[in-house]
């Protein structure tokens, strides 16, 4: 499954479950859409776009290969119904399987001593159009859910072509199997954000001229912790799967795609637990960090349960952004004021639920990030738009003796407007 947020997300780490702004629609938790009542902070409708390209190169017994890849990340829009009460709808991918991998081996006990060409093709995802809601319930406390509905396909195909002539080695068809599996759905991610500021205002006592003692109430910048929790639930989707012999002769055309088993069940896909905390100095500094489970023990995929994924997985994030306070004033465009660039980075530990050859899959990586305006700020635009920038490099590997191993980089991009909504206007 996908690390899901937003592109500030990725940018810290995969951090920030618990986080509520004006400017990022909060993807992890609905309840980060709200405003805390008497707070409102946020009345701005948004709408988001981001894509993923990705590389990657795995390592195993001798054997590399590459792969390369683009997606959508997200096309989301959210706008206020109320003073507390936010509601957006987005699409997003769930699951995205994009691989290509080949190998060349000689054949066990062949007499003829003759070699093979491996081929693994994975294509396909699982995508979601989510509802999220978010409300504040309190000053100090906010309720969300989102009901997704999940549709899509993962295409697998697994083949070999014999080499019976290395100066051509395309001679011979390509023979293998084609697995294809349709998901259809709905899922639910109800979720709370808790919010407490910790700072408090100091009373100075003084005497004026006269004698008299007077006070002085000082507020200093108010920090603010805020503490999270979300669950996703997948109560019912259902899954149909076929399974074909496939033949491709020697130009790469398809010349036999024959059925030899299909069927429809429902699949269990397992919940999954996310806690988010968070300390903020709003419009300078933030601080995250996030853990999610998710027990992998049972899950069946159309009555085809996958014994590699035989335990719970969970994923620590640990991120942070800063917001340098070098304002300045052009006295011809004013408004240049609010160019105010964001910095970000962050890191992620993950135990897959994924075991090779009896050894766990680990997944480590790291992320820097940035948020950029663009554009001309006037007085009837309430933000300038945002291009928002994530890189993460990462590792995936069993750290054994016969280790399997994933390096990816990943470039992030996602591009957010604002706009006010149903802007009214004074008669004089």
């Amino acid at each position: 499954m996908n690390q899901r947020g937003t592109i500030r997300n990725m940018g810290m780490g995969y951090a920030g479950s618990s986080l509520t702004s004006k400017e990022y629609i909060n993807f992890l938790n609905p309840a980060g859409l709200a405003n805390f009542k008497g707070k409102y902070s946020d009345s701005l409708v948004k709408f988001d776009v981001g894509f993923t390209i990705q590389y990657k190169t795995v390592t195993g017994g001798g054997i590399s290969s590459n792969s390369n890849g683009a997606n959508i990340n997200h096309l989301a829009f959210t706008f206020p119904v109320s003073k507390v009460y936010t509601m957006g709808l987005m699409l997003a991918p769930m699951t995205t399987v994009q691989n290509k991998y080949s190998y060349t081996s000689s054949v066990p006990n062949d007499p003829n001593n003759y070699s093979a060409i491996y081929k693994y093709v994975g294509d396909g995802g699982i995508y979601q159009f989510q509802w999220m809601n978010g409300i504040g319930i309190t000053k100090d406390l906010s309720l969300g859910v989102t009901a997704s509905y999940n549709f899509g396909n993962i295409t697998q195909e697994a083949s070999s072509q014999l080499i019976t002539d290395a100066s051509n080695p395309d001679k011979e068809n390509e023979i293998g199997t084609k697995r294809k599996t349709n998901y259809s759905g709905l899922s639910f991610k109800p979720g709370f954000i808790y919010n407490r500021q910790l700072t408090i205002g100091d009373t100075v006592f003084y005497r004026d001229s006269t004698g008299r003692r007077l006070s002085i109430k000082k507020i200093p910048e108010p920090i603010s912790f805020k503490f999270s929790g979300a669950l996703e639930v997948f109560p019912d989707i259902k899954g149909t799967e076929s399974r074909a012999l496939i033949i491709r002769n020697p130009k790469n055309q398809l010349t036999l795609d024959s059925t030899l088993s299909k069927s429809t069940s429902h699949a269990y896909i397992p919940t999954t637990y996310r806690i988010g905390t968070s300390f903020e100095k709003a419009g300078n500094w933030t601080l995250a960090g996030d853990i999610a489970y998710t027990n992998w023990s049972n899950f069946d995929k159309n009555k085809f349960k996958n014994d590699s994924l035989s335990s719970a997985s969970y994923s620590i994030s640990i991120g942070g952004e800063w917001t340098p306070q070098s304002v300045y004033k052009d006295k011809s465009k004013g408004y240049r004021m609010h160019r105010l660039k964001t910095y970000r980075a962050g890191f992620c530990y993950s135990q897959t639920p994924i075991v090779v050859a009896g050894s766990r899959l680990y997944d480590y990586s790291a992320s820097i990030g940035a948020s950029i305006p663009v554009g001309f700020r006037t007085k009837d635009k309430p933000l300038l738009p945002k291009l928002n920038v994530a890189f993460v490099v990462g590792q995936r590997s069993t750290f054994s003796s016969d280790q399997v191993s994933e390096m990816y980089y990943r470039l992030h991009l996602s591009m957010t407007i604002y706009d006010k909504w149903f802007h009214k206007r004074r008669i004089q």
